[in-house]
């Protein structure tokens, strides 16, 4: 199975975020960052290896201005079962966040990015 048929496979088969965590660790990804206006991904590993995944979503407008409330908002609907990924995708887009990236080495966390802040928080693994 090639590389990007296993990262598939990956979100296909994982119960939870910090599953899908633990199967991309396995595979040997350090980080990744979402495009959040494109939906585009960029899975690094060791190296310098990567793989980009381009999605076929609808292109999202991005808020100008980095919104840290509605941010923090968006990821706990999320991870409270509140919204499903493409609507998680919306809502960060709607309060600024252009990019995410999970870090998988050293600290596990995710960082939101946007014009004028961030929002960065621990991976609950």
């Amino acid at each position: 199975m090639v590389l990007a048929e296993q990262i598939q496979d990956a979100y296909k088969h994982s119960t939870s975020y910090p599953d899908l965590v633990f199967k991309l660790i396995s595979l040997g990804v350090q980080s990744y960052t979402v495009d959040v206006a494109t939906g585009i991904i960029l899975y690094r590993f060791d190296g310098g290896v990567h793989e980009l995944h381009q999605q076929t979503h609808i292109a999202r407008q991005v808020a100008e201005e980095f919104n840290h409330e509605l941010t923090v908002k968006a990821v706990k609907d999320n991870q409270q079962g509140k919204t499903d990924y493409p609507g998680f995708m919306n809502d960060i887009a709607r309060a600024g966040v252009r990019f995410y990236e999970a870090t998988f080495t050293g600290n596990l966390r995710v960082t939101y990015i946007g014009i004028g802040g961030l929002y960065e928080e621990e991976i609950p693994v």
